[in-house]
């Protein structure tokens, strides 16, 4: 009795374990899709070779960037934090952790964390081999 339950048992542990399971539903979400900077200026259109750069940007509390410029097109997402960003024209934008941001090409701008904890910024810069994806603004 005792075998013959062991053998149930050790059945049905196989038949269970080889049952096909489930495929996991796979998601894909677009965060943004757009031909404009946050400040509504159009990206600029590629001519060379193109070059991807991504870059994790840490700013700590309170600290600001320099006023720079990017001539190549610049996408963000904050993954930690608050960001405020300031073009020439004094207009703002104030990102906190999980919005996404397509920045301002080829005009001097600047960011300030104005949260209270450090601020992680993943980059995207699509530009041209041998150009530089930021310039600091003098």
């Amino acid at each position: 009795m005792i075998k013959k339950a062991s053998l149930l048992f050790i059945a049905s542990l196989l038949f269970f374990s080889c049952q096909e399971k489930a495929p996991q539903k796979i998601e894909s979400t677009v965060l943004l899709e757009t031909t404009k900077s946050w400040n509504g200026n159009p990206l600029p259109e590629l001519k060379g070779q193109t070059k991807v750069t991504i870059s994790k940007v840490i700013i700590p509390a309170g600290a600001s960037l320099p006023w720079h410029s990017h001539p190549v097109i610049t996408t963000g997402v904050l993954t930690k934090g608050e960001l405020t960003i300031t073009d020439k024209d004094g207009n703002q934008k104030t990102i906190k952790a999980g919005d996404v941001l397509v920045e301002i090409s080829n005009e001097r701008h600047y960011g300030k964390n104005t949260g209270k904890s450090t601020a992680e910024i993943l980059v995207f810069y699509v530009g041209e081999k041998d150009k530089a994806v930021t310039q600091i603004a003098l």
